[in-house]
């Protein structure tokens, strides 16, 4: 999977949760992604808030979000979850000099919010971070079997030098054919 495929999954959500660490404790806040290109994914905050502070000191952020989050319940009240799935990045940031939004924008059309979002509201102009290396996973669920005849399909991705492990069992060359992994799964 690459920058634009994860960016199409992260705008089907829209704003997600963007969370960070101070002094030993999650601080987190709603926002989306604002554009991409090969360098990473970027979104902006105002630089002078904690939120851009936190960035700038960790270089560090993580982005969780869901689509389609309704849950309704059976007769039994039982949790009857929508099929949809969730998104996770953990990556790290650094900042981006509104100039260069506005000079990559030029030639690059998905930078073009974040170039508008510098001019429409200055006091974020010098908030604007890009993702530049990260790992993600999208959870893709489908508990009900309505849409396809498995319930969950983990599709793991990683860019700028990140690695992942790969999602779900794996057979090696330890494997002697004795089926308890099938039987387990």
């Amino acid at each position: 999977m690459e920058i634009p495929e994860i960016c199409d999954y992260a705008d089907a959500i829209g704003v997600m949760v963007f969370s960070t660490i101070y002094k030993d404790e999650v601080h987190s806040r709603a926002a989306h992604f604002n554009g991409f290109d090969e360098e990473g994914i970027y979104f902006r905050t105002a630089a002078g808030k904690p939120y851009g502070r936190q960035l700038m000191d960790t270089g560090k952020v993580t982005v969780c979000g869901n689509k389609e989050s309704e849950v309704a319940h059976d007769a039994d009240g039982l949790p009857i979850f929508k099929p949809g799935y969730s998104f996770r990045l953990i990556g790290e940031v650094r900042h981006v000099p509104a100039e260069v939004i506005e000079e990559k924008a030029k030639t690059n059309d998905a930078l073009k919010v974040a170039a508008y979002d510098n001019k429409a509201y200055p006091d974020m102009a010098d908030g604007n971070f890009v993702i530049h290396k990260a790992k993600v996973e999208i959870f893709d669920y489908d508990f009900e079997l309505n849409s396809r005849n498995h319930k969950l399909l983990r599709t793991r991705a990683a860019f700028g030098g990140a690695t992942f492990n790969p999602a779900g069992p794996r057979i090696t060359d330890a494997c002697i054919e004795c089926g308890a992994c099938m039987e387990a799964c």
